[in-house]
């Protein structure tokens, strides 16, 4: 009977224990940029990890893929309610306006030696941090190696001249998505800023469809095979066809992101056999990409992690922690290396990251990407996404 006691007396103080324990967990919030190869992957080791690291917090990850840009989605980042937001800068002077988001607290680290200058920029408004940046982005020209027209290519003609026109000798042409409204949208900000220069002669420009960049986007889309380009299911459905495509030797150029590359090594190392002869990582080369002919000008958009006003005292110590471990070099080398099959090929923010040996070895491509990223101008402006949503809608209309 005594042993029974003392059997049920520690099985109480056992789920007490339990219990308080459970009740001292806390909750995080947080958004994480949605539109990033491997995604799934990537949540499950974040929280994952996170929490293995940190036993007391339970993060709980907003799921925002459906459609992080649209205002009249339920999963649009502008109505969304966390305590950590990963923003496209696009966002950035709205939040800050909207009053949803706080300076970046002081205890958070950040050197400006760490992180590209292009995304030191564009994480502040007037001054102030407001963002911790992660990830850098904007649109590329990718070409074979072996492709001499298209390694000198500088301008819209220069692209034109090189692939020619449709019924010349047949063969690959150009890869790239023009459809939905924020793709079109940026297409549409980045020939202005060819064409116009820098943000103050683009701005005027974005309240309606300029003739001239509307023009110059036909030409962009004319160097597409009719079948692609265009097609609204790929756009929603299969976005890494063109990837695919560009890997079988099915185009001659391919626009996108970088890590629109890693959909072009998943086709190499996933689908081709070896006599097909796909591109290797090592057979591709990239420049900056010009869709007008008065210069070169590239225009970059920077993710970073903010903290929601309400999170304050324990919860920005909370926020902060997460912050921390999405900067760390192991979570940014599990997302950039082993999400997936092939390397992501995204653009961190951290500046050692692009000679890293371990990054270099399967994706060699990094230290020419910085160097032209590090160029770029991030516009940044109350209303952007709207402004850029409309233009591609009316934009969208007038493309064949």
């Amino acid at each position: 009977m005594r042993s029974s006691i003392v059997f049920y007396a520690s099985l109480i103080l056992a789920v007490l224990i339990s219990s308080e324990c459970f009740a001292q967990t806390r909750t995080l919030r947080v958004v994480v940029y949605p539109f990033i190869p491997n995604y799934k992957s990537v949540l499950y080791y974040v929280k994952t990890t996170f929490e293995e690291a940190h036993p007391e917090i339970r993060l709980s990850i907003i799921d925002l893929h459906s459609n992080y840009y649209s205002s009249t989605s339920a999963d649009y980042i502008g109505t969304s309610t966390a305590d950590v937001y990963e923003l496209d800068s696009v966002f950035l002077a709205d939040f800050v306006k909207e009053g949803k988001i706080q300076a970046l607290p002081s205890a958070i680290k950040l050197s400006q030696d760490e992180v590209l200058a292009v995304a030191w920029k564009a994480s502040q408004i007037e001054s102030v941090r407001y963002g911790f940046p992660h990830w850098v982005c904007g649109n590329f020209l990718f070409f074979h190696t072996d492709d001499k027209a298209l390694s000198q290519v500088k301008s819209l003609s220069d692209l034109e001249a090189a692939i020619g026109p449709i019924g010349k000798g047949g063969g690959p042409r150009l890869m790239t998505d023009l459809k939905g409204k924020s793709t079109l949208g940026e297409f549409y900000l980045e020939t202005a800023f060819d064409h116009y220069g820098n943000w103050t002669a683009v701005l005027p420009h974005l309240s309606s469809l300029d003739p001239i960049l509307q023009s110059d986007l036909i030409r962009l889309r004319s160097l597409c095979d009719a079948d692609y380009c265009r097609s609204q299911d790929y756009h929603e459905n299969k976005p890494e066809i063109y990837g695919r495509q560009f890997a079988r030797g099915r185009a001659r150029a391919l626009i996108g992101y970088s890590e629109t590359l890693n959909a072009v090594l998943n086709e190499t190392n996933e689908s081709c056999s070896i006599d097909e002869k796909c591109l290797t990582d090592d057979k591709i080369g990239v420049l900056e990409l010009g869709t007008d002919d008065a210069g070169l000008h590239q225009v970059a958009w920077v993710d970073s992690f903010s903290v929601d006003t309400k999170c304050t005292g324990q919860c920005a110590k909370d926020a902060i922690s997460f912050i921390s471990f999405m900067d760390s070099d192991d979570t940014y080398k599990y997302i950039l290396l082993h999400a997936g099959a092939s390397p992501a090929y995204l653009l961190p923010a951290k500046k050692s990251l692009y000679n890293d040996a371990d990054v270099l070895k399967d994706a060699h491509l990094y230290p020419q990407l910085e160097e032209i990223i590090q160029k770029a101008e991030v516009p940044s402006t109350e209303g952007l996404n709207e402004t850029l949503r409309k233009i591609g809608k009316d934009l969208d209309s007038k493309l064949p």
